[in-house]
């Protein structure tokens, strides 16, 4: 699923499982595995990083504007590459990014019985939020608690705006989110609470990292209209709940905060509320 995007003296150094791969211009090629982050003893040459960046793009940088301008491009299989360069910028506006020096491939990956200790069955109602510093598994514990939903015969509405929960190629869910998933790829988050709520009659909604005011619109629509939700948050803990995310702090049952010791993706705290 990812060699395909990467020139072939990098594919053969990859590690077994790995979970994050950083190539920076020029600099030593980072890894993120289960057991953390390594580097390699290979320099990213210039001709190796337009390699990948050409291969990311499809071979047309210009025809992905507006992904660039999000800051990441779509890779097949719900495979996201973080790109950082400079923007070219109309005022507020970013029009698109050039000279890019970085890309941050986040891999999806699935780990069964991740969400297990809820001890989710048809009866289990509670709203659920995932908070965790990046890069600490939120979006991997999600993609279980929606499976396992999903299993315990509830509708779920995933709202898979860059198609990482599901790892949607084309029309297919490749990653297993069980049999009475409703995947929306592609939606921005507004219109995405508003189709799941008026057409899929779900009993979750289900949405990756919460952003801001209309993430929190969205979830309070979800709430009053009395669909559950799960979601997830950059934090550290309950102290997330501040600002635009403020008035989510009376909907959540239950927090998980994830970390990354002793591996990615511990749980580091479990509080029903």
């Amino acid at each position: 699923m990812l060699k395909e995007y990467l020139p072939e003296k990098i594919n053969a150094i990859l590690p077994p499982s790995v979970l994050e791969i950083r190539l920076r211009r020029r600099k030593p090629i980072s890894f993120l595995t289960k057991k953390g982050k390594s580097f390699a003893n290979h320099i990213v040459t210039d001709a190796e990083f337009e390699e990948a960046l050409a291969l990311a793009t499809e071979r047309s940088l210009y025809a992905i504007t507006e992904k660039l301008v999000n800051g990441y491009l779509p890779l097949k299989g719900g495979v996201r590459v973080g790109v950082a360069g400079e923007s070219v910028s109309d005022g507020n506006r970013v029009k698109t990014v050039k000279n890019i020096t970085s890309l941050v491939y986040r891999i999806p990956h699935q780990i069964f019985g991740a969400s297990d200790f809820l001890q989710i069955d048809g009866n289990f109602r509670e709203n659920v939020l995932i908070i965790s510093p990046p890069a600490c598994g939120k979006t991997t514990f999600l993609r279980d608690l929606s499976r396992r939903l999903s299993i315990a015969g509830m509708n779920v509405a995933v709202l898979d705006e860059r198609g990482e929960i599901g790892g949607v190629v084309q029309s297919e869910v490749t990653l297993d989110l069980g049999n009475n998933a409703d995947v929306l790829v592609g939606f921005p988050k507004s219109i995405a609470y508003e189709n799941a709520l008026r057409s899929l009659n779900p009993d979750y909604i289900v949405t990756d990292e919460l952003s801001g005011e209309s993430d929190v619109k969205g979830v309070l629509r979800a709430y009053y209209g009395g669909v559950k939700v799960a979601a997830t948050l950059h934090g550290s803990g309950e102290s997330a709940f501040y600002g635009d995310f403020a008035p989510l702090a009376k909907v959540f049952d239950r927090i998980i905060v994830l970390g990354k010791e002793p591996r990615v993706g511990s749980v580091v705290q479990n509080i029903v509320r």
